[in-house]
């Protein structure tokens, strides 16, 4: 088949036709067959800090690769390399970025290592094509140097969904039922005033003992609720955090239990949230403005939520790694976009597991203070024979193909009749 391919191009360019450079090292693809490879344009920043990366940079070490089998790229210093996916990794290669595996006939991004300790990798939001990235529950976001959680996303207020607030389920439980208890002479170690109130029980919230054990659930409350500073802001929107007992430290449960039938209700008196509305939790632990790790409760009802270190925004963070306005979260036909504004050190989404290249799209990973863009380079594919409208310069149309074909029979016959001429006028008649 390969031979009447040869043959077929020779007599075309005997007719004067020019036809497209074919190497002769690398042998014509079978029938059907794609070869597909992707280009990997890594850009490191010369500073290593705190897994940052410049976006506003003018100076970055800039790479560009061609890859067409499965590899792995690794960074030394501010050098990045591609290696084959057999070579053996080794300290002196550097440090591993990721993965590009083949399946499928297509590229996938993966975590350099299937380890659970390999490092995350890093969508760059700012890169996504399209609006935004949208956000589902557990992704995890970074800005600058700060991650965050999303823990509850509501989207409508039909089954009259309310955030979840706790954080961690220690198993503690604590309840307003005390009818086996004798409480009348027990006093408050918060108002000092002896029993039970009509609809205010004393419980025992901490593992503090003795004359401080109990305390009322109404001035317990009123006490959190100064410590949170929470306001009945315009549809709900609140930071939270667990309080500990400030005697013996341990955590004041989230939720307690009410009365004989055990109706779960949260300690802390928080406002109703409209919904639509997103739950934040905060995963960097400061010591200056999050002690601990909280929940930033944001209703989307009228405004886009604002991400940074400004004071107008609606989650603020003063950090210098953070820009004015970093982010913003939209509530847009029932779903949340998550859209970088142009930031200094960017706005993150963590991979959750691997991501097809896709031959429209590109995509770009950050691994510290490297940014690799991906983008599928188009499959070379044919086959054995090509069609005659797959030539340039041919028509395609049935009436010019069928007047192609009359004209390579003429012009083919007529110069071998010109041949038979020519070898003939040597001899006399």
């Amino acid at each position: 088949m390969a031979t009447l391919f040869s043959q077929w191009r020779e007599s075309l360019q005997r007719l004067g036709f020019a036809m497209p450079p074919q190497s002769a090292a690398t042998p014509a693809p079978g029938p059907g067959t794609i070869s597909p490879s992707v280009q990997v344009v890594a850009s490191t920043w010369a500073r290593d800090s705190h897994d940052l990366f410049d976006f506003e940079a003018h100076h970055l070490q800039t790479q560009t690769f061609s890859v067409s089998e499965p590899a792995i790229c690794v960074r030394n210093g501010t050098e990045v390399r591609v290696l084959g996916e057999r070579e053996t990794l080794t300290p002196g290669n550097g440090e591993p970025l990721l993965r590009l595996v083949q399946r499928d006939g297509a590229f996938w991004v993966d975590k350099a290592s299937s380890s659970s300790n390999s490092k995350k990798l890093w969508l760059v939001v700012r890169d996504f094509s399209g609006c935004g990235h949208r956000v589902a529950e557990g992704d995890v976001m970074k800005l600058g140097r700060f991650k965050f959680r999303v823990r509850q996303l509501a989207a409508n207020a039909c089954d009259g969904t309310q955030p979840e607030l706790k954080l961690d389920d220690s198993g503690v439980v604590c309840c307003t039922n005390n009818a086996g208890d004798d409480l009348t002479t027990t006093m408050c170690r918060i108002c000092l005033l002896e029993g039970p109130g009509e609809d205010d029980p004393l419980i025992t919230p901490c593992q503090c003992k003795g004359t401080i054990e109990y305390v009322h659930l109404g001035c317990l409350r009123h006490w959190i609720r100064g410590r949170l500073n929470l306001s009945d802001a315009s549809g709900g929107s609140y930071f939270y955090r667990p309080l500990a007992c400030e005697l013996c430290k341990a955590v004041y449960p989230t939720y307690i239990h009410t009365g004989t039938d055990r109706l779960r209700e949260p300690l802390v008196e928080v406002p109703l949230t409209q919904p639509p509305f997103i739950v934040l939790e905060n995963m960097v632990r400061d010591s200056q403005q999050h002690a601990a790790r909280g929940l930033h409760v944001i209703s989307l009802t009228d405004k886009v939520l604002k991400l940074g270190r400004g004071h107008e925004s609606d989650v603020r963070i003063a950090d210098v790694s953070i820009s004015r306005c970093h982010a913003t979260i939209r509530f847009q036909r029932g779903h949340f976009i998550l859209e970088d504004n142009n930031s200094k050190f960017g706005t993150l989404v963590a991979m959750k597991k691997p991501r097809i290249v896709e031959p429209s799209k590109s995509i770009s990973i950050q691994m510290g203070r490297t940014v690799l863009s991906i983008s599928a380079q188009p499959g070379v594919g044919s086959c054995t024979i090509a069609p005659l409208q797959q030539l340039p310069g041919v028509p395609t149309s049935a009436q010019d193909e069928r007047a192609l074909r009359l004209s390579l029979l003429t012009r083919g016959s007529s110069r071998g009749d010109a041949g038979a001429g020519q070898a003939g006028g040597g001899t006399a008649d």
